[in-house]
């Protein structure tokens, strides 16, 4: 009875700045189970490196579930496609960007493995459903589409006291970047009841209520995803705090794990 083959798999080291071969055996099942590897285990020694698994020439769309809840595939560019490589869900310790067009899966049941995408759009795309999945296991990849939807920032009705508004509209709050790009608030200084000077920190803890995306799920929002402008959005302009009597620009640039970026504008009125 017939219950699968077993291959060699040539992969390389590198050995004191010199590339040799090695091997490995890999099993596939014929049982109606699952294909899976047998990976040879053991320690490099001192002076070698293993090198990574490495597929190149992906989309995002390459990305596909294997089995709901447990695998993710790698499929190629046949038609129809065939699968490189199954990734056990549990066993993906964490995925990392590098540079523009990879990404590195660090699995604690084998070497690195290295993704190179055709586009930075795709290395996004895929950074964002490997994040996605490893959140929430149970994700059907096949079912999702395409992430284009920047973080949506939540604000308090009120800062310390003084209204926030939706620019042109005479609607009360509180608002979203869902209804609209820039924002009002006006302070009276002599008669405000918040912290003088206003800092980063104040606009972040007194302004955000939260930050949420349709696939990343909250988020946090730190100092360093906004900047504060006086009188115009000018890199000659930036200032760390609102310190004084005039128009100050709030300017966020918080992004998602796609790289959907959050443009809108807070303005403070400061007489």
């Amino acid at each position: 009875m017939n219950l699968g083959k077993y291959e060699i798999e040539t992969y390389y080291v590198v050995v004191n700045g010199q590339t040799e071969t090695r091997q490995r055996v890999v099993y596939t099942g014929l049982n109606e189970e699952d294909i899976f590897i047998e990976r040879y285990y053991g320690s490099i020694r001192e002076g070698y490196r293993g090198s990574n698994s490495f597929f190149k020439d992906l989309e995002w769309i390459d990305l596909r579930t294997h089995i709901v809840g447990e695998s993710v595939v790698v499929n190629d560019k046949s038609n129809p496609p065939k699968p490189q490589i199954y990734l056990s869900i549990s066993s993906i310790e964490s995925v990392q960007r590098e540079g523009d067009l990879n990404l590195v899966i660090y699995d604690s049941q084998t070497e690195p493995i290295n993704l190179e995408f055709i586009t930075k759009y795709d290395c996004d795309q895929a950074y964002s459903v490997f994040n996605l999945v490893l959140q929430n296991p149970d994700t059907d990849i096949d079912s999702i589409i395409n992430d284009v939807t920047a973080p949506t920032i939540f604000f308090n009705e009120y800062f310390f006291g003084e209204v926030v508004k939706l620019d042109g509209s005479d609607l009360s709050g509180p608002f979203s970047t869902d209804d609209g790009s820039t924002f009002l608030v006006d302070v009276f200084f002599s008669n405000f009841e918040g912290p003088k000077p206003i800092t980063k920190n104040d606009i972040i803890t007194g302004l955000i209520y939260s930050v949420n995306d349709n696939r990343d799920g909250q988020m946090n929002l730190t100092e360093t995803d906004f900047t504060i402008y006086k009188d115009v959005i000018n890199v000659d302009n930036i200032v760390d705090e609102i310190s004084g009597l005039g128009i100050y620009l709030c300017k966020f640039y918080i992004q998602d794990l796609g790289q959907n970026q959050n443009n809108s504008t807070v303005v403070f009125s400061i007489t």
